[in-house]
């Protein structure tokens, strides 16, 4: 059977929460949410923690929107970076990438409709589903 993306025109603002970063202190995985305009970095492996109030963001590059932290969740792929906030946003890319069918490029707000078109090409598939893959492992168990 072949696989088909179904299309759900979600745009990259409902994939924020929680936003995976690399740890100020340790270097390793930490959350950032938000929630009632307060922002949360917390990192379950040494114990750091930071809040603010949340503000304006800025989307489009590999550091969460707060507090401009590199996220956890990037890599090089195909001369460029392949970057997601969280497990639920890796999924959703590499569901649109791995479908052999695509009903629509979406609105003009959806996150296919912003997907860079080297990820979407066909001769890059394979290398970008190989670096997805990569990525899922980074975040082994974790529930985020």
């Amino acid at each position: 059977m072949t696989h088909r993306f179904l299309l759900e025109s979600r745009d990259i603002y409902s994939f924020m929460n929680p936003m995976l970063v690399i740890c100020p202190s340790c270097g390793r995985q930490a959350d950032v949410w938000e929630s009632n305009d307060e922002v949360r970095l917390s990192c379950l492996h040494c114990g750091h923690l930071q809040t603010k109030e949340s503000g304006s963001k800025y989307v489009g590059e590999a550091v969460d929107v707060y507090f401009g932290l590199p996220l956890f969740l990037q890599t090089g792929c195909s001369g460029h970076v392949l970057w997601a906030y969280n497990r639920e946003h890796l999924n959703y890319i590499k569901d649109y990438i791995d479908a052999k069918i695509r009903t629509s490029e979406g609105t003009n707000l959806s996150l296919e409709s912003r997907l860079p078109a080297w990820m979407k090409s066909k001769q890059n598939r394979k290398d970008v589903l190989r670096t997805i893959e990569k990525l899922e492992l980074m975040i082994g168990g974790s529930t985020a």
